[in-house]
């Protein structure tokens, strides 16, 4: 299909050198739905090409997870730039033009990739933050409780009693690390596009999307419970559905972008 020929179906993009910092919208909570429509003419205005470009970033990061202790470390600081290019080949055929296979990285030029990789090293600090926080809470618990049974001189229940704490700690811990992971994905959802699409400061980017996800909740929640039925729909066929679930994400976030951000 001919990316130009379909762009007149799509709503205009806003131009790059649109005027930062920016306040974001106020929706109605269906719009997370039309987001989705959205989403998915993006990715039916250059399937192949899309999928093309997902290919290779999976065989990408593939290559690069076998690189020993780097390996994960650049995955989590590379994701965004990739993901970035993604968003900016949204904006190509939302401007009238065709989607190239060389947008996968687009966003590696013209300064962008600094702002990127910041934010990658931000959610993976997060990331690390969290995972410790159930360590923590579990492995103390587990050591508090079993030195406690020691003292007690029953050392035949201290094992129990040890892993009964740690199934507490457990209880208390996930409920609260997963609070703070949801707050982190709202100040994540628009934080990419608005580095690669605005030029937005890294730290600008995530507040700014938080405060859009906080006034968008409704759509938002909406937006995220039809990904969930989507995801566990892609996954049914040996996983092949994410060829075609995650370029419809991005030209969804892309959508969400437009409408709470843009012109």
């Amino acid at each position: 299909m001919d990316p130009q020929s379909t762009a007149g179906s799509f709503p205009p993009a806003t131009s790059p050198a649109a005027a930062w910092p920016r306040s974001p919208r106020m929706l109605a909570p269906g719009r997370g739905v039309q987001w989705w429509s959205e989403g998915w003419r993006i990715f039916t205005a250059a399937p192949l090409v899309w999928i093309g470009m997902l290919v290779v970033l999976v065989l990408i990061m593939g290559v690069i997870n076998f690189v020993p202790v780097l390996g994960p470390l650049a995955q989590a600081l590379l994701w965004p730039v990739f993901s970035g290019g993604m968003f900016l080949g949204c904006r190509e055929l939302a401007q009238g033009r065709p989607l190239a296979f060389t947008q996968l990285f687009a966003a590696f030029k013209d300064g962008r990739a600094g702002g990127l990789i910041i934010l990658g090293l931000i959610a993976l600090v997060v990331g690390v933050v969290l995972s410790l926080i159930i360590a923590l809470f579990v492995f103390g618990a587990l050591g508090m409780s079993g030195m406690m049974a020691m003292m007690k001189g029953d050392p035949s229940i201290a094992m129990s009693t040890a892993i009964a704490g740690a199934g507490v700690a457990a209880l208390i811990a996930t409920p609260l690390v997963f609070v703070a992971g949801v707050l982190f994905m709202m100040a994540w959802w628009l934080a990419v596009p608005l580095v690669v699409l605005y030029r937005a400061q890294p730290i600008e980017a995530l507040k700014a999307s938080f405060d859009a996800s906080w006034k968008n909740l409704g759509a938002l929640a909406l937006c995220v419970l039809i990904f969930i039925v989507a995801a566990i729909v892609a996954t049914i066929p040996f996983g092949l559905g994410w060829l075609v679930l995650m370029p419809v994400a991005v030209g969804t976030n892309f959508a969400a972008w437009r409408e709470i951000f843009g012109d």
